[in-house]
């Protein structure tokens, strides 16, 4: 037994798992019921941008120290399609990753799409620790990838109440190398550009940053985010889409 633990701990270091967290067996990413959850190696990222999480712009109060006693999120889909749900830290922290959800019912039209989890198992476990709006979540439609044009649903992050309304978003992303960026907001029907684009003169590689959208005055339907730009290093362009249905009301 002694031998079979000291060859798990030698993989752990080879796959960049730091050794504080080699004491956390019990926390490893494994199947939990309805979901897969735990501690996972940080994936090799190979992805010009990558993006992390599509949330609401939206914080509920926590009242206790560490997470509360269960964790939601809540999405709207316009229209039937395969939801791919991603839960996982917006910095790599702890490590913490959730996936492989299976839905108590099928995923459906409307925003009664709402998956819970309980924190004890992991996310109250986990060390270093972190706070609720240290993770991120991801609903990728139709496609469970990463691609250069992704279809998302932004999810509501909430413990015990959600919002009446959705007034914004906050998109998450990182490059692969240090980059130059712009990013603008399209109303799809249209196609005219929402506001200024916002730009970022210098962003680092790995590093996570947040892409803010006041959606206070936008009417529901179908929205893009579009990002643009190069790397610092070689003037190799950049791109990728993000695209979304915005629906403010939680009871349309």
């Amino acid at each position: 037994m002694k031998q079979i633990t000291w060859k798990f701990c030698i993989c752990l270091i080879i796959l960049g798992v730091p050794t504080s967290l080699l004491g956390q067996f019990d926390l490893q990413y494994q199947q939990r019921g309805d979901r897969y959850e735990g501690v996972k190696p940080k994936p090799v990222s190979g992805y010009d941008i990558e993006l992390i999480s599509v949330l609401a712009d939206y914080q509920e109060p926590v009242e206790t120290e560490g997470f509360p006693n269960r964790v939601s999120l809540r999405f709207y889909l316009d229209e039937d399609e395969a939801v791919h749900l991603t839960v996982r830290e917006l910095d790599y922290r702890a490590y913490y990753w959730l996936d492989k959800v299976q839905p108590a019912k099928p995923w459906g039209k409307g925003f009664q799409n709402v998956f819970t989890w309980p924190t004890d198992p992991v996310l109250n476990q986990l060390r270093p620790k972190i706070a609720l709006y240290e993770i991120g979540a991801l609903v990728r439609l139709n496609n469970a990838t990463s691609s250069t044009v992704e279809e998302v649903a932004p999810a509501v992050l909430f413990h015990t109440k959600p919002p009446a309304q959705i007034e914004g978003y906050r998109f998450t992303i990182k490059t692969g190398e240090d980059a130059r960026l712009q990013a603008t907001f399209i109303q799809q029907d249209t196609g005219k550009p929402i506001g200024n684009p916002q730009k970022f003169r210098r962003k680092r590689a790995g590093r996570p940053f947040t892409i803010e959208w006041d959606a206070k005055k936008a009417p529901s339907g179908p929205y893009a985010l579009k990002i643009t730009g190069f790397s610092l290093s070689t003037n190799q362009s950049l791109s990728k889409e993000v695209h979304f249905y915005h629906q403010p009301s939680l009871k349309p």
